[in-house]
């Protein structure tokens, strides 16, 4: 055997990108201490009120009996209502249900309630423009029979002044929240002015100082492509057009631009005694805008302080001074002064009376929320009765998890079985909780995203508990929408339970709004106010589901690929997709990726390109179209990958522009046993938070097939950014844990965000999927130590030769380094050819892009493992590529075993050898390769049957020295012809290995489509390593619609008590199927029945659950039912089988 030096070899690398930041950082975690030990909510009788504006609201002794309370002075109000939790962790912040300061006055409780509307500084003309409450219209507090009244602490002193304020600046508004029109942001537009070009809204100004200025802030939507856009306006008919000049908005041809938002300021002066209301008045022209639309309108105006006919004055200050004094008309000992900025730390202010006025200071400087009131006001408002039965909870209280899942109470029984295949695969303490318990104790009772967050920083603060539970995990099961609120019009859509999702405050630039989930992994300290510089401290993912059967499906997808052993080699493939055009950008990227994967634990994998710019292109007329391309895609994810990764572009509906994956393909094509993990580096592939659900969520979706989680934003991201977040995210794919385990797919994903923090582009990246799930990579190492008994060197490449029969010999190891000597099973080896280079076309924008793959497959066998050690003997075929050595000339094989008897896996590989030249000492066989058996659909198949438009080959065949993989010779790799007219050359791909006692055996299913009614004729060839082949033919009869038959149907939980899942056995491998289920009483009655369509594994349906139910949501009873599995493939013609199952009681 000769051997030689590598060291002339050049090896093609892409430039790695330097990433300088770790992975992992430790957030500052507050005091634990500032917590509640206990929820308020742990104990006692509780209701739930509402409010839709801020103010003094009043209980009544009879509002206390309607909700339940017979004694209005043992009722209690908990709570800081609607103000939107800060973005910004802070220490100040409320924490549980803190008792809100009431007073007590002629048999009722007065309170001060925030709404949901707050405010905010805006410029020196209106100092206060309203926030809408991003997630609910409605605020809430709690009322109890639990605790005791607190009183608001008096805070500050009255300042002497000689010049004291007798007024402030009033605040009241228009907003009508119709449409939000890119389905991206926080921002409703109100009224439509295209056809409707003028448009009038009133405004009340009570307390209005005549003389003093109005000032009124018009915020206006539009978008056209040309020309300009005017608006004029009017106050109470009067023109407020300057020099006849008219207010304009541009125009803009960008297609990222949704529209554009403009501001305008108008002065409006009034005199005394004037009527405290104005008309005021909005015009709109243009030629050809296709959006036009009201924002919002606030006005401002200064009211005076005078309480003589009011109850109360909610008074904002924009820029309040310790050193101010305001002087109250009207007032007297019942007038009192509270300090609301902070809801949940209400502070009455120092006051003083000068005759009949009140005089107060601001308590700090800034801005302030006041409310002055009277405790004799007759005109307060009741809150609602929002839910009379809350039930007891105790978040505070529980345990710190390792995985928090919160759920939509539709969902908790899925989100428990999530929780309970955690606790027993890794052994984590696993908190579910409903999302009103988290808003319960974090928001007040109002839906709010950051209520999210509180919970888990509550967690994380406490650190490890005394048994090393530590936060590390936080699923969000259940889709979300940008419509928080539902609102507007596309409220009618949002029929199914959601859970909220962070957007940003802008929506009209699609560049620059976007939705988040990562403000519940930056938990540090004061993390929030830049949030792309915040480090992610614990994983999220969400799983995006809108329906309970959604839900059952992510959870059957995610135990199965978690708990059931699925062995094979594609645990040690991965697919690398790469779209064409921009230079060659994509390729490059996903070039870098494999070389970062591959020096970061990767090397032992297989990796795939699919690089579509490499293929022949067909025209569609408009675009490009790659055949070929879908075709390996499609090839190489039936094979099997444990990563797929995408770099280019998509949208909503496709990936790429070149119909690679289309919508339709997910549940046409996307359809096989092992699941990937897709990373896709790309534009709204997943947009989950729209209308209508994204191809992304259907690829996570799909009951058979798909993946079992993307990693991909729902909005526009840039490409350059994309780069360098997937080449820190290589760095973790395949690298190990501190206990040396695969990854979780969370950490995989936090730890590459943090190593690109500063760049907001990666906060748009959404894990659809469980972040606790590890990979399915194999935990042991298959090791390559002699080859034809020379020990292998990695400084030293073996030269092998064609024909020659070659021994691979080798052990298991486990993750301690040592061989696995109680490793009992099988080991399959794929043996591949050199790396064969490739350039691409250079297409549209494009430009040629040289790589290197492995495309030719030379041998698969399986073989033994016994006591963690194995031989591999494999006779190399005839035809190999032919030497290139201006390239590495290393040859390569993979290995992947199993021990059946305890479910452990290894991968391994070796390039420590090339395969150069032909051994012509070697004496060939002259015996062609056995066709064992071959038919069409059912190993019962006879020649001549019939058989549907869509039947499936099923052959076996064998060879003792060997059936020929390679590709690289002509005319030697398997085929396939029908009716001597047209052939299938792709026909390796479907080879299966089996274990042989000698030379190589294997199994061959393939699908063929669309054949045409009538007699057929199909011919298999198949060639060994020493160029003999055999052939066989076969005759079957096409029938259009035949039916298909049922072998068997079943339930899997038999006798029921909680669910049963029916599967159906049929004659139709792999085809999609129509299964109707129908359950009936032994009176006859059917209690129950669904309609599945999906694609069968192999031979059997997907399952169809059956919750014991009946159609009308009730519970059966026990007994003995008859249930009926009717299946179709056409739609048309049917067949039937029916049995008995047993319910239990409950």
């Amino acid at each position: 055997m000769m051997k030689f030096r590598t060291n002339t070899l050049i090896k093609h690398c892409a430039t790695a990108i330097l990433l300088l930041l770790t992975g992992y950082s430790t957030a500052l975690a507050y005091d634990a201490a500032r917590y509640a030990p206990h929820s308020k909510l742990a104990e006692g009788r509780w209701v739930k009120i509402a409010v839709d504006h801020s103010g003094i609201f009043q209980i009544t002794a009879a509002d206390a009996r309607n909700w339940g309370f017979p004694d209005l002075s043992k009722v209690h109000v908990y709570g800081f209502g609607g103000a939107p939790l800060s973005e910004v962790l802070s220490a100040d912040a409320p924490d549980d249900l803190p008792a809100v300061p009431v007073m007590r006055h002629d048999d009722r409780i007065l309170f001060y309630a925030q709404g949901p509307i707050t405010w905010q500084t805006g410029s020196s003309l209106v100092p206060h423009v309203q926030v809408q409450h991003p997630y609910s219209t409605l605020a809430y507090y709690f009322v109890s029979d639990q605790g005791e009244d607190v009183e608001a602490p008096t805070a500050g002193t009255v300042a002497d002044s000689d010049t004291p304020i007798h007024s402030f600046t009033e605040r009241t508004f228009h907003e009508e929240e119709l449409t939000n029109p890119g389905e991206t942001g926080r921002v409703f537009l109100g009224e439509d002015f295209r056809y409707t070009k003028s448009q009038s809204f009133k405004f009340a100004l009570p307390g209005l100082q005549g003389g003093t200025p109005v000032q009124v802030l018009t915020n206006f939507a539009a978008r056209s492509s040309s020309g300009i856009n005017y608006l004029t306006f009017q106050c109470n008919g009067n023109s407020l057009t300057t020099n006849n000049r008219r207010d304009s908005i541009g125009s803009t041809t960008d297609s990222h631009c949704l529209y554009l938002v403009k501001s305008f300021t108008k002065t409006i002066s009034t005199e005394n005694g004037a009527t405290p209301e104005i008309t005021f008045t909005v015009n709109f022209s243009s030629n050809n805008a296709t959006l036009a639309r009201l924002d919002y309108i606030t006005v401002n105006y200064q009211r005076a302080l005078d309480m003589t006919d009011n109850s109360q004055l909610c008074v904002g200050l924009a820029q309040a001074a310790t050193s101010q004094t305001y002087r109250v008309a009207g007032g007297g000992q019942h007038i009192r002064v509270w300090d609301v900025t902070q809801p949940w730390a209400i502070k009455q202010v120092a006051t003083s009376l000068s005759g009949t006025d009140l005089l107060f200071s601001p308590i700090a400087n800034g801005r302030r929320e006041l409310v002055v009131w009277s405790e004799n006001g007759t005109d307060f408002d009741h809150p609602t009765l929002a839910s009379d039965k809350v039930k007891t909870q105790d978040l505070h209280g529980q345990p710190t998890p390792d995985l928090i899942i919160i759920s939509p109470t539709q969902y908790l029984a899925q989100a428990e079985r999530v929780a309970a295949m955690h606790r027993t695969v890794d052994k984590m303490r696993v908190l579910v909780v409903d999302q009103e318990a988290v808003y319960n104790e974090f928001s007040s009772g109002t839906p709010d995203f950051i209520a999210y967050r509180h919970l888990a920083k509550m967690m994380w603060d406490r650190g490890a508990d005394s048994t090393a539970h530590r936060l590390g995990y936080l699923l969000l099961m259940g889709c979300g929408n940008y419509n928080n609120r539902t609102i507007g019009d596309s409220k009618q859509a949002l029929n199914y339970p959601k859970l909220l999702t962070w957007q940003t405050p802008a929506s009209n630039y699609e560049n620059n709004s976007y939705t988040s989930d990562d403000y519940c992994s930056a938990l540090a300290d004061g993390s929030g106010a830049v949030l792309a510089d915040a480090s992610h401290d614990i994983a999220v993912g969400r799983f995006p589901v809108r329906s309970l059967d959604e839900a059952r499906t992510a959870v059957d997808k995610l135990i199965k690929y978690t708990t059931r052993p699925d062995f094979g080699s594609w645990k040690a493939s991965v697919l690398n997709v790469a779209d064409d055009e921009d230079m060659a950008a994509h390729m490059e990227q996903a070039e870098n990726l494999i070389q970062i994967a591959k020096a970061n634990g990767g090397s032992d994998y297989q990796f795939n390109h699919v690089f579509i710019d490499a293929f022949d292109n067909v025209s569609n007329g408009s675009n490009r179209e790659y055949p070929e391309a879908r075709n390996k895609l499609y090839n190489t994810l039936r094979e099997g990958v444990v990563w797929w990764n995408y770099t280019g572009h998509a949208s909503p509906n496709a990936m790429t522009a070149n119909n690679l994956l289309r919508r339709g393909d997910v549940a046409q094509n996307l359809f096989y046993h092992h699941l990937p993990v897709l990373y896709a580096a790309t534009c709204e592939f997943t947009r989950f938070d729209g209308t209508d659900p994204s191809c992304g969520e259907q690829v996570f979706l799909n009951a058979n097939g798909g993946a079992i989680a993307v990693i991909s934003p729902p909005r526009l991201v840039y490409s350059g950014s994309n780069g360098f977040l997937n080449a820190a995210v290589g760095r973790y794919i395949f690298s190990r844990d501190e206990n040396n385990l695969p990854r979780r797919v969370g950490d995989i994903l936090r730890l590459g965000k943090n190593r690109g923090l500063g760049n907001s582009n990666s906060l748009r990246y959404f894990l659809l999927g469980d972040p606790a799930m590890r990979l399915a990579m194999p935990s042991h190492r298959a090791v390559i130590e002699s080859i034809n008994g020379t020990s292998v060197d990695s400084d030293t490449l073996l030269v092998l030769q064609a024909r020659q029969t070659v021994t691979f010999t080798g052990s298991i190891i486990a993750p301690d380094g040592q061989v696995a000597t109680g490793f009992n099973g099988a080991i399959t080896s794929t043996l591949f050819d050199r790396a064969d280079s490739t350039l691409t076309h250079g297409n549209g924008n494009g430009k040629p892009f040289l790589f290197y793959d492995r495309e030719n497959k030379l041998a698969v066998s399986v073989d033994s493992v016994t006591n963690g050690k194995f031989n591999i003997k494999i006779t190399l075929p005839s035809e190999m590529l032919v030497p290139n050595y201006d390239t590495d000339l290393s040859a390569r094989i993979n290995l992947y075993a199993y021990s059946t008897r305890d479910s452990v896996e290894a991968i391994g590989s070796s390039e420590d050898f090339c395969i150069l030249g032909f051994d012509h000492t070697v004496k060939p066989d002259t015996v062609g390769p056995v066709i064992e058996t071959m038919g069409l659909n059912t190993a019962a198949f006879n020649d001549g049957d019939e058989v549907n438009e869509n039947p499936q080959l099923l052959a076996t065949v064998s060879d003792a020295n060997g059936i020929n993989l390679a590709t690289s010779g002509i005319g030697h790799a398997i085929s396939l012809t029908l009716d001597e007219k047209t052939s299938f050359n792709n026909i390796t791909t479907y080879y299966t290995p089996v274990m042989a006692t000698q030379g190589s055996r294997g199994n061959i299913n393939y699908p063929l489509t669309g054949l045409a009614e009538g007699p057929h004729t199909l011919r298999l060839k198949v060639w060994d390593v020493y160029n003999n082949s055999s052939q066989r033919t076969i005759t079957f009869n096409v029938v259009n619609g035949l039916k298909p038959e049922i072998a068997d149907v079943y339930a899997l939980g038999n006798p029921a008590s909680v669910e049963t899942k029916f599967y159906v056995k049929h004659n139709r491998p792999d085809a999609m199927v129509t299964v109707t289920i129908e359950v009936f009483d032994l009176m006859g009655r059917r209690v129950w029945n669904t309609v599945q369509t999906g694609r069968s594994d192999s031979y059997t349906t997907v399952p169809i659950t059956w919750t014991l139910q009946d159609n009308g949501g009730r519970r059966v009873q026990r007994g003995i039912y008859i249930y009926r599995a009717i299946i179709s493939t056409d739609g048309i013609h049917e067949a039937t089988k029916s049995k008995k199952l047993a319910v239990t009681g409950e």
